[in-house]
């Protein structure tokens, strides 16, 4: 990669946090989920998180954070859950039957333990992250996308964040600064 290329995604990306730090909805929907997720640990629910290719990676990274530690080494473990995480059955489910329903057959097992269903999808449009946005919401389970600028509306989802950009690669970065954005206030409780 020349050094041009770097700089042209480095500006990018420090244009879209500088768009981000700025953004009330931004901050609203760090404190929002940050609250959701105490709210759901508080009923002894768990944050389920899941998405596909880099978002699964990311859903695994935000589930660690939020059972583990962030910053503080002292701090409670909030319940949550990768769906990504077991790839035994999400590859017998999907050889056997539909990737299309391999999130929402895990919430369908899981549903009475969830609080919170947070999907992942730079595209706004994954079949599979979709199908468990629905069932969670018909479950009355709280719902919510974390997407890029040209995610559709999806009415089933209680709480969309577009990130304002339509490049992969930035929307996975910023949303690795939400959840760590989240981890940092959930640090204060």
């Amino acid at each position: 990669m020349k050094k041009s290329e770097n700089l042209n995604y480095l500006e990018r990306l420090k244009k879209i946090i500088k768009i981000i730090s700025n953004s009330n909805e931004f901050h609203q929907t760090i404190s929002e989920l940050s609250e959701s997720i105490i709210a759901s640990n508080s009923a002894n629910k768990i944050v389920a998180i899941y998405g596909n290719g880099g978002s699964a990676a990311d859903a695994q990274h935000f589930s660690a954070e939020l059972m583990g530690t962030y910053l503080r080494k002292d701090r409670k473990s909030y319940r949550s859950i990768a769906l990504t995480a077991d790839t035994s059955f999400m590859t017998a489910w999907s050889n056997d039957f539909a990737f299309s329903s391999v999130f929402s057959r895990q919430i369908e097992a899981l549903s009475s333990n969830i609080g919170l269903s947070i999907g992942l999808s730079t595209s706004g449009k994954s079949e599979n992250v979709l199908n468990a946005l629905k069932l969670s919401n018909s479950l009355d389970i709280k719902t919510v996308l974390i997407s890029g600028e040209n995610c559709p509306e999806h009415d089933f989802v209680k709480k969309i964040f577009r990130v304002p950009s339509d490049e992969t690669s930035i929307i996975q970065t910023v949303t690795q600064i939400m959840y760590h954005s989240i981890c940092n206030e959930l640090e204060k409780v």
